[in-house]
């Protein structure tokens, strides 16, 4: 059956099964599905974002309770630091600026700590997973760990390189970065993110908000918190995820799908984020708690050229006109510059079939060179 056509049945499948009560999901779709065992997983797959979307204020609700309990921590000490501030609260930690207390020497870290009353067994694993493998990853464009222990309540916890900086995206809109000087910092983050590779891991969460450049212009890749050491039995390096482990708006396809991830997700999101640096749009305009329409657009849907796609009007403030002087140029001036080769390197990471995507992050890193070289690309 041709993809489009599938597309069309799974989601004839899940609408129809979204209107029977759950305990009769089931045979409804064994009966339909016909033997057909990838169609009834991605039914389901529709099925289980449908429930996690319509859950989303209860767990909004909870994560606003959740932070409040952390906003008093200034001045605990934590091993050897104490904590100065809080940057930043997540789904199972929070990460705070702390300094040594100890005298030893003067130094500034980003502190990650589990939330209190988050410390299940499956979250102090995943948390123990992204120590492990900071650990494993040395690289100028990753925030680097320095340190890891145990509280005094038993609650463990790492330091890692605090990083002052500001996401890609704004870096490059605020500094009006043209698109040659966009693409020298999206090497930089290809770079670390082939590193990671080189080392078994991939991210699975690689989005502005992860990569924050410094005010000297160097490029720090943050927050493995969701990364997966690949088998280093299996060179197709495939993990399973789990439920909801991924942020929408750059979210591959197979992520939407809970089906297997390796190396390519990550080359699919970084398309996303290069897109976004050329066009100022992401290939879809993902709305968090819409996900389950956002997964239609993502697994049917081609996505523009970047060079047509910056024209799209998205707000009052969000412009053709705009977009284009955020790169230093006129908008006639950047549909030419984006046409061509950067339409066709952009689209090829962000391939629906994994197979067709960019087999690796250095082959999109040299695609990029031999643009910049002016060689064919």
């Amino acid at each position: 059956m041709p993809s489009s056509e599938r597309w069309k049945r799974v989601n004839a499948l899940f609408e129809a099964a979204w209107q029977l009560e759950p305990e009769k999901q089931q045979s409804f779709l064994s009966e339909q599905c016909q033997g057909d065992a990838a169609m009834m997983e991605e039914v389901k797959a529709l099925l289980v974002a449908d429930r996690e979307a319509s859950s989303l204020l209860d767990g909004v609700a909870v994560g606003a309770l959740a932070l409040e309990s952390e906003l008093d921590r200034s001045g605990d000490l934590v091993g050897p630091y104490r904590i100065v501030s809080e940057l930043g609260v997540g789904g199972m930690g929070a990460v705070y600026l702390a300094e040594r207390s100890d005298g030893e020497f003067e130094q500034q870290v980003a502190l990650k700590l589990i939330k209190r009353g988050m410390d299940s067994e499956q979250i102090l694993r995943r948390f123990r997973s992204e120590r492990q493998i900071l650990a494993r990853l040395q690289h100028p464009n990753i925030a680097r760990l320095l340190d890891g222990g145990i509280t005094a309540e038993g609650q463990p916890y790492f330091a890692m390189e605090y990083v002052e900086g500001e996401p890609i995206d704004r870096y490059c809109d605020d500094h009006r970065l043209t698109i040659d000087q966009r693409l020298a910092l999206f090497q930089d983050v290809c770079r670390a993110v082939l590193h990671a590779h080189a080392n078994l891991v991939v991210h699975r969460d690689l989005k502005p908000s992860n990569i924050l450049v410094t005010s000297n212009g160097n490029v720090k890749l943050l927050d493995f918190g969701i990364a997966k050491l690949l088998s280093e039995s299996d060179e197709a390096a495939q993990t399973r995820t789990g439920a909801a482990v991924m942020t929408p708006e750059y979210a591959s396809p197979e992520q939407y799908l809970r089906a297997p991830v390796g190396t390519s997700t990550d080359i699919y999101s970084l398309g996303v984020i290069l897109y976004e640096l050329l066009a100022g749009h992401r290939p879809f305009e993902i709305v968090p708690g819409t996900e389950v329409s956002s997964m239609k657009d993502v697994l049917e849907k081609e996505p523009e050229r970047p060079s047509t796609a910056f024209s799209r009007r998205s707000t009052d403030v969000t412009t053709h006109k705009t977009v284009s002087l955020a790169r230093g140029t006129q908008p006639d001036r950047l549909r030419r510059r984006l046409s061509g080769d950067l339409d066709v390197i952009c689209l090829k990471a962000l391939r629906r079939e994994v197979d067709r995507r960019y087999k690796s992050v250095d082959g999109l890193v040299e695609d990029i060179r031999r643009h910049l070289a002016g060689l064919t690309v």
